[in-house]
């Protein structure tokens, strides 16, 4: 089975790498070797390593040979097959699972070939050092955070993503990526090596990827502190090598010069979509340069951002947005110029609608502003452009402070005065709750313009409380980022908001999982009907500030109903709440917001085309033979069992006889091991769903379960290749399989839905639809999971129909595939094994549209893509 190897590269530093190697040695490391490279120490490195014995591999080398060199030779010295693991001596391992969770992003899809995860640093800063980085053309300067930002960590960025690379800190390296990339770049001492290899195998097709369910604490550079300037020395060097190979080919990359012309803090709304958007461009291959529209202090710590500040603007960019306010809208200084803007008014005023007129182009986050802007007037084309929330901060697990007293916890977040009305939202709270109820409002007074007077008005409200249920936070400044822990710290958000304009603070809480009350109006009007509990509007008023823009006029009688009715049934609301944020947070993604943005930047036709990209890496591209491990996938009732005959017959095996399942619906067998059954019965059990309704979602124990109950059954098939294993749920959970096979072959069984649908009615009384519904998301599944794999197509009514020709394609393909050991069996068998073709089934129900498009993929093999084996 596959394994992999853990390559430690140690020099000097005994009591960093022996608290490496303690850490490491007690964490769960399934199929894994630990190898320690020895970089030369003189220290007592090479007597601690003794004292492990067979736990650790030592390989001692005459002298510091570097970073690159000493991993070069662990690489060698791990076992043939095995994926690598490269580890650097000053990490802690703190997650027991940290190998597992990497393994699964390794094997998530067939592109995946190098993986980082999260590092932090030590206590009790906890900074994040590594979220997956980039590097930027001009002086090469390598961040490790996309954002360019640091952080503390606040549980930000928790899922699997592709990034330009990694730091090889830690580094997992599917065996097939080392086929195809080869070793470290040996003209790297040490430093860029790892932005070197990623890149390389970016060109080959294969993701980097950073694993966001792993986090490892990383003490920075401690092997090579108090060096007198030895690193320093290094990464001058390394990058005057990566200069000559990449820096050049990284600028013309780029498709031309975007400035962005905003605001990075005040209003609220805009200085967020310049911060989360502008860095989103950047990686998205847009040089993106940024010019304050008003003074501003730019946020030090924020890389990006200051990178594109300070960057040389040509003559006229190609492409100019401008994002900013009605009061602070400038002339765009490019050749393509966009605005992006929402008005908190139902009809924005003329001075406003003149601005907007002098653009190409009008981006506008709902169909709402789009109307509003072209009612008042607006001549200028107007795109939609939808506003997602950033989900890598947004989502239920965010670590938070909860209310010590257990109260029911309602936020609200206030910037202006007149048109957050956060006045109204203390009076309803107070008008119902009573002082015994256990209750408390927090209305965060965020820091701006309207600070002061916001605090001249809600203090006093929130001091005739006596029972000090409203609580007002006032000149409390946190970073951004940090804004969805004050969110979870609360159980519903709340909002009076007169204004029309797009609020992403609304769209946070309910990512967030919170539970969402605020004004059905504006922007928010469908989301607050689809996701939230609607306070109804009693009319639409004038703005004292602008008398000719009218606003709304929340119902102070709805806004306390709402209040008590969510505080009434808050449990069920609660749950309900957390369900629905992942689900929101995938229709309303902040990336998909970024991606529309290029494609509406790229309309004027003033950008270059974007680069083509490498074809993805498939693992089967690499040629080598297969190993003889045969994985059959197929939907019940699809005609596996009769697939699997004829691999027996060929001579390949499938576990002895004793252990093998027979049942009254297939009398002759179904060859599957009990062992296997048995597993993927558990595992689909252990997440809360069976085979007729399989869970889409499992926990990382149910994963790790499988694996460690399918591994021994695996084991004992070994010494017997070729061999097979099949088992439909195998559908659903062949990528939890895939770590622990080397180049398997799989063999895809398809049966016309009709039929497989009848059989379950006839065999399990299973409606029509539920059949059809259960048929595509196993297939589909099936499909996905081998997807870049060695694989065969298997149709069982032309096996039925032409059992001995479509035996013989499948023979010589899997031979073709480097399969040793099988054997064509005799006609006359194949014939006697393979039951004539049934008539076709009474049944009549349609098939729905994506249910038609998957079964004409398949009959016109499209379904496979360029990596077409037929049988």
């Amino acid at each position: 089975m596959r394994g992999a190897s853990l390559i430690v590269l140690a020099w000097n530093q005994w009591a960093l790498t022996r608290r490496c190697l303690d850490s490491l040695l007690a964490c769960r490391l399934e199929q894994a070797e630990v190898i320690v490279v020895d970089n030369g120490s003189e220290d007592q490195t090479p007597a601690g390593l003794e004292e492990y014995g067979a736990r650790v591999r030592a390989i001692r080398l005459p002298e510091n040979l570097g970073f690159v060199r000493g991993m070069n030779a662990g690489i060698a010295a791990a076992r043939e097959d095995n994926d690598v693991v490269l580890l650097n001596n000053d990490l802690v391992f703190e997650q027991v699972d940290w190998l597992d969770r990497l393994r699964d992003t390794a094997y998530a899809a067939a592109d995946h070939g190098i993986v980082g995860c999260r590092m932090r640093g030590p206590s009790p800063d906890n900074l994040l050092f590594h979220l997956g980085g980039f590097i930027e053309p001009e002086l090469l300067w390598g961040q490790q955070t996309e954002s360019g930002q640091q952080e503390s960590d606040v549980g930000q960025f928790p899922r699997d993503r592709r990034v330009q690379s990694i730091a090889f800190a830690l580094a997992y390296i599917r065996r097939d990526c080392l086929d195809r990339i080869g070793l470290l770049d040996e003209r790297f001492h040490s430093y860029f090596e790892d932005t070197d290899y990623c890149l390389r195998a970016a060109d080959a097709g294969i993701a980097t990827v950073v694993a966001g369910a792993v986090t490892v604490c990383h003490d920075q550079h401690g092997s090579t502190r108090e060096d007198g300037g030895f690193r320093e020395r290094l990464w001058k060097q390394s990058r005057a090598s990566f200069a000559a190979r990449w820096q050049q080919r990284l600028i013309e990359e780029y498709r031309g010069t975007v400035l962005w012309q905003g605001l990075s803090r005040l209003p609220h709304a805009y200085g967020q979509l310049t911060r989360s958007l502008l860095w989103r461009l950047d990686a998205r291959s847009l040089r993106m340069a940024y010019s304050p529209v008003a003074p501003e202090l730019l946020d030090g710590n924020d890389f990006r951002l200051e990178l594109a500040a300070r960057r040389m603007l040509p003559a006229l960019p190609e492409v100019a947005l401008v994002c900013a306010p009605a009061r602070m809208q400038t002339t765009a200084r490019g050749r393509f110029r966009l605005s992006l803007a929402f008005s908190e008014w139902a009809r924005p005023d003329k001075a406003w609608i003149e601005q907007c007129n002098r653009f190409d182009l009008l981006l506008v986050p709902d169909p709402f502003q789009a109307n509003a802007f072209r009612e008042a007037g607006a001549r200028v084309p107007i795109e939609v452009l939808p506003l997602g929330i950033d989900r890598e901060y947004c989502h239920p697990d965010v670590p938070t402070q909860r209310n010590p007293d257990g109260k029911f916890v309602f936020l609200s977040v206030v910037e202006m005065l007149g048109r957050d009305a956060p006045e109204r939202v203390v009076d309803a709270f107070r008008r119902s709750f009573d002082a015994g109820d256990p209750v408390e409002l927090i209305i965060y007074i965020c820091p701006g313009n309207d600070e002061s007077a916001l605090r001249e008005e809600l203090e006093p409200l929130a001091a005739i409380d006596n029972a000090a249920r409203v609580r007002i936070l006032a000149g409390w400044g946190f970073p951004a980022y940090e804004r969805a822990q004050l969110l979870v710290a609360a159980d519903a958000y709340v909002s009076a908001r007169r204004g029309a304009g797009w609020d992403p603070v609304v769209r946070e809480a309910i990512g967030c999982g919170r539970v969402v009350i605020a004004p059905a109006y504006g922007s928010q009007k469908d989301l607050i009907d689809e996701w939230g509990h609607a306070v109804e509007v009693r009319e639409e008023v004038a703005d004292p500030d602008q008398p000719d823009c009218l606003w709304a006029q929340p119902d102070s009688a709805s806004l306390e109903w709402r209040l008590r009715d969510v505080y009434n049934r808050r449990a069920d609301l609660v749950a309900e709440a957390a369900a629905r944020a992942a689900p929101f947070a995938e229709a309303n993604n902040l990336d998909a917001s970024a991606d529309r943005l290029v494609e509406l930047l790229a309309s004027g036709g003033t950008l270059k085309p974007a680069a083509a990209k490498s074809p993805r890496h498939r693992p089967v591209d690499l040629r080598r033979p297969a190993t003889g491990q045969i994985v059959v996938l197929g939907m019940h009732r699809s005609g596996t069992s009769s697939v699997a005959g004829l691999l027996k017959l060929m001579g390949a095996w499938p576990g002895a006889e004793e252990l093998l399942l027979r049942g009254p619906d297939n009398p002759r067998g179904h060859f599957e091991h009990g062992g296997l059954h048995m597993a993927c019965v558990r595992r689909l059990q252990s997440a809360g769903g069976d085979w007729k309704a399989p869970p889409r979602t499992a926990p990382a124990e149910a994963v790790d379960a499988f694996r460690r109950e399918l591994a021994p059954v695996l084991e004992a098939l070994e010494p017997h290749r070729p061999w097979f294993v099949k088992e439909p749920r195998l559908c659903l959970l062949a990528r939890e399989m895939l770590p622990l096979l080397t180049r398997p072959v799989f063999i895809l069984v398809v049966r016309d839905p009709h039929e497989v649908a009848a059989s379950l009615q006839r065999r399990d009384a299973m409606s029509a639809a539920s059949a059809l519904a259960l048929w595509e998301h196993y297939t589909r599944e099936a499909f996905a999971a081998s997807e870049g794999w060695a694989r065969v197509l298997v149709d069982y009514r032309e096996l039925c129909d032409q059992p001995a020709a479509t035996t013989g394609r499948l023979f010589d393909a899997l031979v073709a595939m480097g399969i040793e050991g099988l054997r064509l069996p005799a006609e006359d068998d194949i014939r006697e094994w393979i039951e004539p073709s049934h008539a076709p089934p009474d049944l009549d129900e349609a098939l729905t549209e994506s249910q038609r498009a998957l079964l004409a993929a398949i009959e016109n093999r499209s379904i496979l893509g360029s990596n077409l084996v037929y049988a």
